[in-house]
């Protein structure tokens, strides 16, 4: 019974205190629910929002800027960890890279189907925490990813393994949240066990207001030369530079993945050095919320 209700409740405190208990074929299975969890939500998500790839390079670029640019993709054999749909792959090939883009749910139907005209773009489905590949990219990189895998630190210890020695991985990932976006968080407990037509309903009905109390305030005040500075502290305003279905997009998956974690820059720092990388460089992506683009060698020894 203290098994069940742990599962079923405190899953928390079995991911801080998983070696100092027993039972540790039960308590995988735990673990193993949470990523089919990911795998479907996100199997669905990427299979659902497709019609978004035509404005995607400059969000792409906002990812991974300032470490990566689009000169640096061309002629290089590049590694994306969590393809999707297939919308960041597309860019870097559209750059003139060689792309291998790996995803385990089964959007990687959906981005073979809308990335085939790119023929130097394979995709691969493959579990993160075992890489079927070998250390032979020019770089890797990986968007938004890490922080909805249930052992990140798993996750990094499998990508270091396909990092060339000397070689760099480019992240972009969760920082803690600002004290706005709290709200967003408990709802979560409600919103992660929605059915997921429920979900993509109460996403657009968020992103509806958002637009109508947020985005649109900001168009007007950051017209008005002495309310600029007052537009730029308005929540979620990066989305008025996409269209709406980019905000639902958002919406869905901030409130619909089973985990989120809100990394410190230390939290970063710690991960990247016990995986294995060093030189690590992490700066805050500008103009959105709390969130960092990283940069890491993965190291000679």
């Amino acid at each position: 019974m203290l098994h069940e209700a742990l599962v079923n409740y405190h899953q928390e405190f079995l991911e801080e205190y998983w070696d100092k208990m027993g039972e540790q074929d039960d308590l995988t299975k735990t673990v193993e629910t949470k990523k089919l969890k990911t795998l479907r939500l996100f199997g669905y998500q990427w299979t659902t929002f497709v019609d978004n790839f035509g404005y995607y390079k400059e969000i792409f670029l906002g990812f991974v800027h300032p470490f990566l640019k689009e000169k640096d993709f061309e002629n290089q054999l590049v590694l994306e960890v969590g393809c999707g749909s297939g919308r960041p792959a597309s860019v870097a090939a559209s750059f003139g890279a060689e792309v291998v883009g790996v995803d385990l749910s089964e959007a990687v139907q959906t981005a073979q189907s809308l990335t085939e005209h790119y023929p130097l773009l394979h995709v691969v489905q493959g579990d993160v925490y075992a890489l079927p590949f070998r250390p032979r990219f020019d770089f890797v990189y990986s968007v938004g990813v890490l922080q909805h895998i249930p052992d990140p630190q798993k996750a990094l210890a499998s990508i270091a393994g396909v990092v060339t020695p000397g070689q760099s991985l480019v992240l972009w990932v969760y920082g803690v949240r600002e004290l706005w976006y709290q709200p967003i968080i408990w709802i979560r407990k409600i919103t992660t066990r929605l059915p997921f037509g429920i979900l993509r309903v109460i996403s657009i009905t968020l992103a509806a207001l958002s637009e109508l109390f947020l985005l649109i305030p900001h168009r007007i005040l950051s017209r008005i030369p002495f309310t600029k500075k007052l537009a730029g502290k308005i929540p979620g305003r990066i989305y008025t530079r996409f269209p709406f279905r980019e905000n639902v997009v958002g919406w869905f998956d901030r409130l619909g993945a089973p985990v989120t974690y809100y990394f410190s820059k230390i939290d970063v720092e710690t991960m990247l050095d016990k995986a294995g990388f060093d030189d690590v460089q992490i700066i805050a992506r500008p103009d959105a919320s709390a969130s960092w683009v990283v940069k890491a060698r993965r190291s000679l020894a």
